[in-house]
């Protein structure tokens, strides 16, 4: 045992001057095999921690991550490996101007993020009722005619952030005749859509379907004549460039009923006094037994004021 010790002490500062030279070699050896080298990942974005009454909007759906770290780390690892979110606890209504966070495997340095800033805007969950339009598409057979259509529903609940919801302004759907020549029912999807007919994200009908019953009438005729406008300006006032659109409606029913009506008229209405120009919708006159697809046409007018005749009686 002694004479390990003391071969162990022999030349004890050489030794530990081997020590460190070898130490620094096998760094400088490691360092040159495995150097430190930046790379890039493409990596999906989420939000975390969203209060239960927001819904959160954000353009950005992936980021770029570039790091540092060992060559040998970037073998070892793809872009599932890597975690990118942004975090909105704590956030009110609006938008906001936040970093991402990434967390990495270990062996990695975040050297930065594209883009380094996301905007991420908390718009309050909200919901609106809106009255269902029906849209009639294609023509039942020559011989028949849409006697009455029902629907399950008249008023569906739209859903959806706030800012969107409130673009909403019709909700319709699509009803076929194509050729139908008897009654028929059919479930027709819900439309949301804003001024412009574009449907718009995170915007749910509820429901989504309803139910559309048609009763078709066979054995009819059809018939087009012109409209009437029937319109009572005040006195002392007259109407001209009368103007009406549409000029003429498809009139169904039975064939005895069709062929009495000459004309339609708009139920009366009485023009205000001191109007220059009226322009209104007005409501048809349908007679009874007689089915139109339409039952409001656009009327224009000028109104003027009629010449005061003097009595030049000497």
């Amino acid at each position: 045992m002694t004479r390990l010790i003391d071969i162990f002490r022999r030349n004890m500062l050489k030794k530990l001057i081997a020590l460190v030279a070898a130490f620094f070699m096998w760094v400088y050896v490691m360092a040159d095999q495995d150097p430190a080298i930046e790379d890039s990942y493409t990596v999906p974005l989420t939000i975390s921690n969203t209060p239960y009454e927001f819904i959160t909007l954000c353009n950005e759906r992936n980021i770029t991550v570039f790091t540092r770290a060992p060559r040998s780390n970037f073998v070892k690892y793809n872009a599932n490996a890597f975690r990118a979110y942004v975090n909105v606890e704590g956030l009110g209504e609006g938008e906001h101007q936040i970093t991402p966070k990434v967390d990495m495997p270990q062996g990695f340095e975040l050297v930065k993020t594209q883009p380094e800033v996301v905007a991420v805007k908390l718009d309050p969950l909200t919901e609106r009722q809106m009255p269902v339009e029906l849209i009639m598409s294609g023509t039942v057979a020559p011989d028949s005619a849409v006697k009455d259509m029902q629907k399950s529903m008249d008023i569906v609940t739209i859903v959806g952030p706030k800012s969107f919801v409130e673009q909403i302004t019709k909700v319709y759907g699509l009803v076929n005749f194509s050729g139908n020549t008897s009654s028929f029912e059919v479930q027709i999807p819900m439309n949301a859509v804003d001024k412009d007919g574009n449907s718009l994200p995170r915007v749910h009908v509820v429901p989504s379907v309803i139910t559309v019953s048609v009763d078709v009438e066979s054995g009819v005729k059809k018939k087009i004549v012109p409209i009437i406008p029937d319109l009572h300006p005040a006195q002392g006032w007259s109407l001209t460039k009368v103007t009406i659109e549409p000029e003429q409606m498809e009139i169904s029913g039975a064939e005895a009923v069709v062929n009495s009506i000459v004309t339609l008229k708009t139920l009366p209405f009485n023009v205000q006094t001191g109007q220059r120009l009226f322009k209104g919708t007005l409501k048809l006159d349908i007679p009874e037994g007689i089915t139109v697809k339409n039952d409001e046409v656009t009327v224009s007018a000028e109104v003027v004021r009629n010449p005061v005749t003097r009595d030049q009686t000497p």
